[in-house]
């Protein structure tokens, strides 16, 4: 076999293991995600059960915010967020930190009582992974400790940059926000959403 043939038939040899292994990595980490996500959520419904189990209670925790709060498993808990289209219902911690919200959702900034209350989650479908598919008009629901549930209505999508703090947590007349990063984890899909009334009845 002439040299030069032997050359292209070893690069060949070479550039298809490349491609098998750049293909089995590719399937690795779609395996390793589909695992996070489901893990994710089982965790949140377990913690959801949790937290809607001490709505009924009649013993809470009150924060600087003037919030009813509860904790469980040493975690404090503000809430549940939900968005009844998508079948999304996640309790909320109160403070974030990137190892809690592999559980749930967390409190970004802000408060319910300040009409200025900001959520993020990570993108996992069965956190705020559906997020990019919401749009404006759709329903979002937040319910608090006392069983107080707040109706608001998303007036606002967008996409921030993910290093644009001032951007996310400037109010500008918002109610509330929920954010997740996209894909690339380069920017942030956001719904900036309007209080459209309040149930003021506690369950």
């Amino acid at each position: 076999m002439p040299t030069q043939k032997r050359k292209k038939t070893k690069q060949g040899i070479v550039l298809m293991t490349l491609g098998l292994l750049l293909i089995a990595t590719a399937g690795g980490l779609f395996s390793y995600n589909r695992i996070s996500d489901k893990k994710a959520g089982e965790t949140a419904n377990a913690l959801l059960s949790a937290v809607v189990e001490n709505q009924d209670e009649s013993s809470f925790d009150t924060n600087e915010k003037s919030e009813r709060t509860a904790t469980i498993d040493g975690v404090e808990y503000i809430g549940v967020i939900s968005v009844p289209s998508y079948n999304i219902n996640l309790p909320v911690q109160s403070e974030w930190s990137l190892s809690r919200l592999k559980h749930s959702p967390c409190r970004y900034s802000g408060s319910v009582n300040s009409s200025s209350l900001i959520i993020c989650a990570h993108n996992y479908q069965s956190h705020f992974g559906k997020l990019k598919y919401i749009r404006t008009g759709e329903k979002i629901v937040f319910t608090d400790m006392m069983g107080m549930t707040y109706n608001y209505v998303v007036a606002e999508t967008d996409l921030i940059n993910g290093y644009d703090v001032e951007k996310m947590v400037g109010n500008d007349g918002w109610d509330l926000t929920l954010f997740t990063c996209n894909y690339s984890g380069r920017q942030r899909v956001t719904l900036r959403c309007v209080r459209s009334d309040i149930d003021s009845s506690s369950k």
